[in-house]
């Protein structure tokens, strides 16, 4: 099985330790690089030996947000096929349409239940078709 490179962009450390432990729950072989801004992950983004298979991108960051973070993704070449989750406390149906429209792939709304992320992401990693909005 080959081996799943994530990028996750959060700037809540321990929401990045929990999406690292649920990770672990997929049975799978995986990489994670993380970045606790969008500005960090661009910088990351940018480099020409940096290609991650897929980005879960929190909403609510500093200096630039979830959603101008995803703008400036997509409009690097290299990623237009790379799927992009949003992965946010939000739910809010405005922030999920707007995410949509700007290219996300996914919008996942973070849970406490490791047993459930882990499950939702092993989905995700199926390319099983999926819907938007996974709860």
């Amino acid at each position: 099985m080959a081996t799943i490179h994530c990028l996750v962009i959060d700037d809540d450390s321990d929401d990045r330790d929990f999406f690292d432990v649920a990770l672990q729950g997929c049975g799978i072989p995986y990489r994670l690089t993380e970045a606790d801004c969008g500005l960090g992950a661009i910088a990351l983004l940018e480099q020409d030996d940096f290609l991650p298979g897929y980005i879960f991108l929190d909403l609510n960051m500093p200096l630039i947000t979830g959603k101008e973070c995803l703008k400036r993704i997509r409009r690097l070449e290299k990623f237009k096929n790379v799927p992009i989750i949003i992965y946010s406390t939000s739910s809010y149906h405005k922030d999920v349409e707007e995410t949509k429209l700007l290219g996300a792939s996914f919008f996942l709304s973070k849970t406490p239940d490791l047993d459930k992320l882990s499950a939702t992401l092993t989905q995700i990693f199926s390319e099983t078709p999926l819907p938007f909005l996974l709860t």
